[in-house]
């Protein structure tokens, strides 16, 4: 994690307080620390989760020339004279 921080102000409701302060006395970790940890989580997990997709095992497995097959696909799939 980063050194430079952006410092905040949030205000908590009473319960949320306790809560946050139940797990800093729990895990002997500053309010801040729990707080930036729950960002973290809910925020980065977005990322790891795509890239857990198997789909995304497909990218850059083919190779090519540089011509624009993705445009042209369907003159590469049908070229003319080739009967379905």
């Amino acid at each position: 994690m980063s050194t430079a921080k952006h410092r905040t102000q949030i205000s908590l409701e009473p319960w949320q307080y306790e809560i946050l302060m139940e797990q800093s006395r729990k895990t002997r970790k500053s309010l801040a620390r729990i707080i930036r940890e729950m960002i973290a989580e809910k925020f980065a997990g977005n990322k790891s989760d795509r890239e857990k997709d198997p789909i995304m095992g497909i990218i850059g497995m083919g190779s090519g020339d540089g011509t624009a097959i993705a445009r042209n696909h369907d003159a590469v799939l049908y070229p003319k004279g080739h009967s379905n």
